[in-house]
């Protein structure tokens, strides 16, 4: 029998050297927001690759996860959108976390 076809990737690039958006919202945040950050990149790359969608529910179940409040995760969320880590009208538009790099 065939194989199921997978989505998502076993793993994406993480630089060794943050750039100035990371490295602000590690200072916003501590290493909290970093970790965040990476585990919702976890997220979009393990499940369909490329964005993840983001709504009350999801944001719920990744708290609960990850063991922070949901409030903090909006937070670092809000913040991680107005830095441009994630795109801002995507996230508007179609309730989802992606970015340019994200895409390639």
């Amino acid at each position: 029998m065939a194989r199921p076809l997978k989505s998502g990737a076993d793993y994406f690039p993480l630089d060794t050297q943050m750039n100035d958006k990371m490295e602000l919202i590690e200072a916003e945040f501590g290493l909290v927001g970093f970790a965040i950050v990476v585990k919702l990149w976890q997220k979009i790359y393990a499940g369909r690759g490329y964005y993840c969608e983001w709504n009350e529910e999801v944001a719920l179940l990744f708290a609960k996860k990850n063991v922070v409040g949901c409030n903090v995760v909006s937070e670092i969320i809000s913040a991680s959108i107005r830095r441009g880590i994630f795109d801002s009208s995507m996230y508007d538009k179609y309730k989802i976390l992606t970015s340019k790099g994200i895409q390639r």
